[in-house]
Protein backbone atom coordinates (compact mmCIF):
# COMPACT_ATOMS: atom_id res chain seq x y z
CA UNK A 1 0.00 0.00 0.00
CA UNK A 2 1.23 3.41 -0.89
CA UNK A 3 0.87 6.16 1.62
CA UNK A 4 1.73 9.86 0.98
CA UNK A 5 1.88 13.04 2.47
CA UNK A 6 2.55 16.41 1.05
CA UNK A 7 3.83 19.63 3.08
CA UNK A 8 4.58 22.99 1.20
CA UNK A 9 8.00 23.81 2.75
CA UNK A 10 8.24 27.36 0.72
CA UNK A 11 5.42 29.51 -0.92
CA UNK A 12 6.55 32.04 -3.35
CA UNK A 13 5.47 34.55 -6.29
CA UNK A 14 6.62 32.22 -9.16
CA UNK A 15 7.83 29.06 -7.29
CA UNK A 16 6.87 26.41 -4.48
CA UNK A 17 8.51 23.63 -3.03
CA UNK A 18 6.98 20.70 -1.28
CA UNK A 19 7.73 17.16 -0.15
CA UNK A 20 6.19 14.04 -0.53
CA UNK A 21 6.38 11.13 1.96
CA UNK A 22 5.95 7.88 0.18
CA UNK A 23 6.00 4.98 2.02
CA UNK A 24 8.82 6.76 4.19
CA UNK A 25 10.51 7.99 1.38
CA UNK A 26 11.20 11.67 0.91
CA UNK A 27 10.49 13.66 -2.69
CA UNK A 28 11.00 17.02 -3.20
CA UNK A 29 9.02 18.80 -5.79
CA UNK A 30 9.09 21.99 -7.05
CA UNK A 31 6.57 23.93 -9.35
CA UNK A 32 6.28 27.06 -11.44
CA UNK A 33 3.80 29.74 -11.25
CA UNK A 34 1.75 28.93 -14.50
CA UNK A 35 3.75 30.89 -17.57
CA UNK A 36 3.40 31.74 -21.35
CA UNK A 37 6.11 31.75 -24.12
CA UNK A 38 6.00 32.80 -27.23
CA UNK A 39 7.46 31.24 -30.41
CA UNK A 40 7.01 34.22 -33.53
CA UNK A 41 7.55 32.68 -36.33
CA UNK A 42 8.27 34.41 -40.04
CA UNK A 43 10.08 32.24 -43.24
CA UNK A 44 11.38 29.23 -40.94
CA UNK A 45 12.81 31.98 -38.65
CA UNK A 46 11.96 32.44 -34.74
CA UNK A 47 11.85 35.84 -33.61
CA UNK A 48 14.29 35.66 -30.30
CA UNK A 49 14.81 38.74 -27.89
CA UNK A 50 18.44 39.50 -26.30
CA UNK A 51 17.53 40.55 -22.87
CA UNK A 52 19.59 41.63 -19.76
CA UNK A 53 17.98 40.37 -16.76
CA UNK A 54 18.88 42.22 -13.31
CA UNK A 55 18.21 39.73 -10.79
CA UNK A 56 20.22 37.09 -12.59
CA UNK A 57 23.39 39.49 -14.11
CA UNK A 58 23.51 37.89 -17.97
CA UNK A 59 22.17 38.63 -20.86
CA UNK A 60 20.19 35.94 -23.00
CA UNK A 61 18.82 35.56 -25.94
CA UNK A 62 15.45 34.23 -25.23
CA UNK A 63 11.41 34.00 -26.02
CA UNK A 64 8.83 36.59 -24.80
CA UNK A 65 8.21 35.28 -21.78
CA UNK A 66 6.31 35.80 -18.68
CA UNK A 67 3.84 34.85 -16.12
CA UNK A 68 0.07 34.31 -15.78
CA UNK A 69 -0.53 36.47 -13.11
CA UNK A 70 -3.32 38.99 -13.83
CA UNK A 71 -7.14 37.16 -12.58
CA UNK A 72 -10.03 36.63 -15.04
CA UNK A 73 -7.21 36.15 -18.22
CA UNK A 74 -6.42 32.92 -20.12
CA UNK A 75 -2.69 31.79 -21.00
CA UNK A 76 -3.33 33.49 -24.50
CA UNK A 77 -4.30 36.74 -23.19
CA UNK A 78 -0.90 36.31 -21.22
CA UNK A 79 1.31 35.78 -24.34
CA UNK A 80 -0.36 38.48 -25.90
CA UNK A 81 0.54 40.86 -23.32
CA UNK A 82 3.86 39.75 -23.14
CA UNK A 83 4.42 40.45 -26.95
CA UNK A 84 2.85 43.77 -26.87
CA UNK A 85 5.14 45.01 -23.64
CA UNK A 86 8.40 42.84 -24.55
CA UNK A 87 8.30 44.08 -28.23
CA UNK A 88 5.54 45.82 -28.93
CA UNK A 89 4.19 43.85 -31.08
CA UNK A 90 0.97 42.05 -31.88
CA UNK A 91 0.34 39.19 -34.29
CA UNK A 92 -2.67 38.06 -36.27
CA UNK A 93 -2.68 34.35 -35.73
CA UNK A 94 -2.18 32.15 -32.66
CA UNK A 95 -1.60 28.97 -32.04
CA UNK A 96 -0.89 26.78 -28.68
CA UNK A 97 1.49 24.66 -29.94
CA UNK A 98 2.87 23.05 -26.13
CA UNK A 99 1.80 22.28 -22.50
CA UNK A 100 4.37 21.62 -20.22
CA UNK A 101 2.74 20.88 -17.47
CA UNK A 102 3.61 17.82 -14.95
CA UNK A 103 2.26 18.05 -11.58
CA UNK A 104 3.98 14.92 -10.10
CA UNK A 105 7.27 15.95 -11.82
CA UNK A 106 9.99 16.93 -9.65
CA UNK A 107 10.10 20.06 -11.54
CA UNK A 108 6.85 20.94 -12.64
CA UNK A 109 7.56 24.18 -15.36
CA UNK A 110 3.68 24.94 -15.75
CA UNK A 111 4.28 26.74 -19.17
CA UNK A 112 2.21 27.02 -22.37
CA UNK A 113 3.93 27.61 -25.41
CA UNK A 114 2.03 29.40 -28.40
CA UNK A 115 3.25 29.81 -31.97
CA UNK A 116 2.39 33.33 -33.73
CA UNK A 117 2.58 34.55 -36.91
CA UNK A 118 1.57 37.41 -39.17
CA UNK A 119 3.47 40.10 -36.56
CA UNK A 120 3.26 44.15 -36.87
CA UNK A 121 5.30 46.63 -35.17
CA UNK A 122 2.42 48.60 -32.64
CA UNK A 123 1.89 52.18 -32.47
CA UNK A 124 2.27 52.54 -29.21
CA UNK A 125 4.30 50.07 -27.26
CA UNK A 126 2.90 49.32 -23.89
CA UNK A 127 4.55 49.86 -20.84
CA UNK A 128 6.63 47.11 -19.38
CA UNK A 129 6.18 46.19 -15.67
CA UNK A 130 8.90 43.94 -15.61
CA UNK A 131 11.62 46.33 -14.99
CA UNK A 132 14.12 44.24 -13.85
CA UNK A 133 14.35 42.83 -17.30
CA UNK A 134 15.82 45.22 -20.19
CA UNK A 135 15.18 44.24 -24.11
CA UNK A 136 18.15 45.03 -25.79
CA UNK A 137 17.69 43.88 -29.37
CA UNK A 138 15.36 41.13 -31.19
CA UNK A 139 16.89 39.38 -33.69
CA UNK A 140 15.30 36.72 -36.39
CA UNK A 141 16.99 33.41 -36.20
CA UNK A 142 16.68 30.40 -38.72
CA UNK A 143 18.30 27.02 -37.49
CA UNK A 144 21.84 27.34 -38.15
CA UNK A 145 21.49 30.78 -36.02
CA UNK A 146 19.99 28.85 -33.03
CA UNK A 147 22.49 26.05 -33.32
CA UNK A 148 25.18 29.07 -33.12
CA UNK A 149 24.01 30.63 -30.51
CA UNK A 150 23.77 27.34 -28.23
CA UNK A 151 26.72 26.61 -29.34
CA UNK A 152 28.59 29.73 -28.00
CA UNK A 153 29.54 29.86 -24.69
CA UNK A 154 29.88 33.78 -24.23
CA UNK A 155 26.13 34.35 -25.10
CA UNK A 156 23.56 32.09 -23.55
CA UNK A 157 20.37 31.01 -24.52
CA UNK A 158 17.73 29.54 -22.38
CA UNK A 159 15.56 26.88 -22.84
CA UNK A 160 13.43 28.04 -25.02
CA UNK A 161 15.51 27.35 -27.45
CA UNK A 162 15.24 23.85 -27.89
CA UNK A 163 10.90 24.82 -27.99
CA UNK A 164 11.62 26.93 -31.06
CA UNK A 165 14.00 24.02 -32.60
CA UNK A 166 11.15 21.77 -32.25
CA UNK A 167 8.22 24.25 -33.25
CA UNK A 168 10.24 25.14 -36.80
CA UNK A 169 11.03 21.26 -37.74
CA UNK A 170 7.30 20.77 -36.97
CA UNK A 171 5.89 22.94 -38.91
CA UNK A 172 8.65 21.82 -41.98
CA UNK A 173 7.34 18.54 -41.74
CA UNK A 174 3.63 19.39 -42.02
CA UNK A 175 4.81 21.22 -45.34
Amino acid sequence: MVFFMEKIIYQGNYISVSEQSIDGHIYERASLRPGVHVVPIKDDKVLFMKEYRTHEGIVRFKLVSGWCDKEGKTALDHAQEELAEELGMEAETWEEFHCSNAPGATVNPNTTYFICRNLKTLEHKPENPDTGCRVLEHEWMDVEAIYACLNNKTMWIDDSALVALLALYNIKNQA
